[in-house]
């Protein structure tokens, strides 16, 4: 048996590519995507597990216990052995994931009242923080109880509940006031060069991170689609617009084989820990619907952008969640009619892909 034949076959049919014989293969294009993606670890191309949640630890279940019994004691020495917690395990746990946000909480509690002032500085922070601190904390204290099992809830263990689980946690993951610092936010942007009236569809938009920056970008003069299956994420996103008066973005519901965007309309349509969803779930018939409505949707010279999540070298910290190797995606847009312009990386645990519809 030949078992280097068996294991590049097998890794055509993971990359989502055609299968042809090696008799064809000559025929190809010079420009289609290469036969295989790179295996430099031991773990999956491609990992779905539970989406957006991760696994649970006993040190994170101990420093969420910490933090819930301050927020309920008032007792701000929980909050202080909370923080040393977090310190400890953010290094070595789930990367990206929900830890430095906790933190942040952990360091406003015990810090001064010019520390406290300076972490709100922000608006949007202010914003993220209102959500989570009000009334006496409730919805920080409600996810905190739910994440780690800390408390009973009428709803555990039905839909309900498992969705209200899932919209806290995306909210506390996407909105991250520390996100930029592990992300590298700042530098994904610039590496979009947007101009002020640029349209932007923004899909799986969740609580608006990157609608708020790109409606900034954009100006009075663009727009941007913050285009998300989750009413909620909506609603919030509605509600900063309002208090803060920005005007030119708009919320739009999505739906699983469609964005919903009228034909030639966007300049750029991006989507953040997305796409791997996409690739793992969706049926063919459903994937083919949704990125045709994509590349109806950007004008002829639009641009197709794809931040997703890597897969690591042995020894790094993956990503908190899923991840799916860049090439699988490159392989499988191409035959979309996307072709691949520029890619970049500024952490090892995400990459960013800018492709063009192909005329």
């Amino acid at each position: 048996m030949c078992y280097p034949r068996i294991v590049s076959w097998l890794l055509l049919l993971a990359s989502g590519w055609n299968t042809i014989s090696p008799a064809t293969a000559v025929d190809r294009p010079a420009f289609e995507p290469g036969d295989a993606a790179p295996i430099s670890s031991k773990v999956s191309l491609v990992h779905l597990g539970s989406v957006d949640s991760f696994t649970i630890t006993e040190q994170g279940t101990l420093a969420g216990r910490l933090l819930l019994n301050a927020l309920e004691n008032k007792d701000m020495t929980e909050a202080a052995a909370a923080k040393v917690v977090y310190h400890a395990i953010v290094p070595k746990e789930h990367y990206g994931g929900e830890y430095t946000a906790l933190e942040w909480f952990c360091d406003y509690l015990i810090g001064t009242e010019d520390d406290q002032r300076a972490q709100l500085a922000d608006r949007f922070h202010r914003s993220f923080f209102d959500f989570f601190a009000q009334n006496d904390y409730a919805n920080l204290k409600e996810y905190l109880g739910r994440k780690y099992k800390l408390k009973e809830f009428a709803d555990s263990g039905t839909n309900d509940g498992r969705d209200r689980l899932s919209f806290l946690e995306d909210f506390i993951l996407f909105n991250n006031p520390r996100r930029e610092e592990w992300e590298r936010t700042s530098k994904i942007i610039e590496c979009l060069k947007i101009q002020p009236g640029t349209t932007i569809a923004d899909v799986g938009s969740g609580p608006g991170y990157y609608s708020f920056k790109f409606a900034e970008l954009t100006g009075a003069s663009g727009k941007v689609y913050a285009i998300d299956t989750v009413q909620n994420h909506l609603d919030y996103v509605q509600n900063v617009c309002r208090e803060f008066g920005i005007s030119n973005v708009e919320t739009m519901k999505d739906r699983a084989d469609g964005i919903s965007l009228n034909p030639d309309t966007a300049d750029l349509v991006f989507m953040c820990s997305l796409y791997h969803i996409i690739y793992t779930t969706s049926t063919e018939e459903v994937k083919d619907r949704f990125v045709a409505s994509v590349k109806d949707a950007l004008k002829p010279d639009g641009r197709l952008v794809i931040v997703d999540n890597a897969v690591v070298q042995d020894g790094q910290l993956p990503y908190h969640g899923p991840h799916i190797a860049k090439e699988l995606v490159i392989g499988q847009l191409y035959y979309y009619g996307f072709d691949l312009t520029e890619q970049h990386q500024f952490i090892p645990q995400r990459y960013v892909l800018i492709f063009k519809k192909r005329t």
